[in-house]
């Protein structure tokens, strides 16, 4: 990507980050995200379909470097504080997108960033997968069945008025399968 596309972008995601703090992300508009960011809707629509999409691909973003920490660590709750820290920093933001669920797009992309995740641990620690998730279409289930119920997790705990990131994490692990905190 070229500098001015990266800009461009770097100033989009940013204005959707700002507004998506202010207001629920239904009711962000094209327009306000080009307003705030100083860009023709053009270039807009060049770099996404709608303030959601772009919300969904500013959070994966801020996820993904959440995640970094993963390679580094020996305890999976280190990825779970990392990912819960950071819904909890942009808990606005999420709460904006929930009716009652996190948008699709939204859903969509932070279980993606957990899947990639998982799949990187147990890449990273292949001596805690069970002999039935050996092959790749049962490991595929098992990511994805861990996957989902964090985001499940994670939205429960966003309706409720808890903010105690240390408690969301071990409510979390208690609740996965066992092998995977091996």
């Amino acid at each position: 990507m070229d500098a001015r596309s990266r800009r461009s972008q770097e100033a989009l995601r940013s204005a959707v980050l700002t507004l998506a703090e202010r207001m629920p992300i239904g009711d962000v508009t094209a327009s306000a995200v080009c307003s705030e960011a100083g860009i023709t809707r053009d270039t807009f629509y060049r770099h996404t379909e709608s303030p959601t999409a772009l919300l969904a691909d500013a959070l994966a973003e801020e996820i993904a470097e959440a995640m970094e920490v993963l390679p580094r660590t020996e305890a999976i709750g280190d990825g779970e504080r990392a990912l819960i820290s950071h819904v909890h920093r942009r808990s606005g933001v999420y709460r904006g997108a929930m009716h009652p669920l996190l948008a699709a797009p939204l859903r969509s992309a932070l279980e993606r960033s957990i899947r990639e995740g998982l799949v990187l641990w147990a890449q990273l620690h292949p001596r805690i997968v069970p002999a039935e998730f050996a092959d790749p279409a049962a490991m595929r289930i098992a990511v994805a069945y861990a996957a989902a119920g964090t985001v499940g997790a994670i939205e429960e705990w966003l309706r409720g008025d808890d903010d105690d990131i240390d408690r969301a994490v071990r409510l979390i692990l208690a609740a996965s399968p066992e092998w995977w905190l091996h």
